[in-house]
């Protein structure tokens, strides 16, 4: 196989271009880089455009076979020079494993057909946090999360890598608040908000096996007109000087406790 050492190869300077949130809408495309990361999304049969290795960084027998699977699957592999890999590279000791996947979305529909538990996000600001709530709805054996408003974006390099993989079982949806309130109006779908403030303890609370999980920005937590249009509203009890936790410890927190309840585990 030929390697490439050019910069100026066109699929290496749109794999680079990925960085970009606008680019990344533009071609619907996004970027993921590691042995584990490439791995997960091949397992998931995730539409992977192509698979770019530098055989001088990959250095593992386990990559070395995931390359050859994925091949022998038709995925189109480019074979790059260490320089190249380490250009288009955003890890400090790259594994010289990397794809271009295609993003996807999903719609509120998605939500009734799969039932189950879903976690809604007005608003997230953080892409780490996002992706931790990902990490944590695929450890909880969650459907996916509904994002509000101006949200961050789930496929941003740093949400990709905090999921360590959740990205790839999840269901992804983006839509107004507007709409998602017609949408759970008509369903009839049980929303519970967190909320500091007076309410019922979110290890008392008695979760519905179907249940979306709504939680605010990490500056301005659910306002008012979000706390109106739940079904439940629960607390996280807190001791100490700080008078909230980060978003995606908070959202964990509650989704490990309905998984306790629903589970027995």
């Amino acid at each position: 196989m030929e390697i490439i050492t050019s910069p100026s190869n066109q699929k290496i300077k749109f794999s680079r271009s990925l960085r970009q949130k606008k680019n990344r809408d533009t071609s619907g495309k996004y970027y993921i880089e590691g042995i584990r990361l490439v791995g997960e999304a091949f397992a998931a049969r995730k539409k992977i455009h192509f698979v770019i290795v530098c055989n001088d960084l990959l250095g593992s027998n386990f990559g070395n076979e995931l390359v050859a699977k994925m091949e022998t699957s038709g995925i189109e592999i480019l074979s790059v020079s260490k320089h190249i890999f380490e250009t288009i590279s955003l890890k400090d000791g790259p594994q010289g494993i990397a794809a271009v996947l295609e993003m996807n979305w999903s719609s509120l529909e998605r939500v009734s057909q799969l039932r189950g538990v879903w976690v809604a996000l007005d608003s997230v600001q953080d892409p780490g946090n996002l992706g931790t709530v990902l990490r944590s709805l695929d450890a909880v054996g969650g459907k996916g999360v509904i994002l509000l408003d101006d949200s961050t974006d789930p496929f941003h390099p740093t949400s990709v890598r905090a999921s360590t993989g959740g990205l790839f079982s999840q269901q992804l949806i983006k839509t107004t608040f507007d709409n998602f309130l017609q949408w759970k109006v008509s369903n009839n779908y049980p929303v519970i908000g967190t909320f500091c403030g007076d309410v019922d303890s979110y290890r008392g609370y008695n979760y519905p096996i179907d249940m979306i999980l709504m939680n605010g920005s990490e500056q301005k937590g659910l306002q008012q007109f979000h706390l109106d249009s739940c079904d439940g509203l629960v607390t996280i009890p807190m001791q100490g000087t700080v008078d909230s936790l980060n978003l995606a410890v908070a959202t964990s927190l509650v989704l490990f406790e309905i998984f306790s309840r629903h589970t027995g585990q």
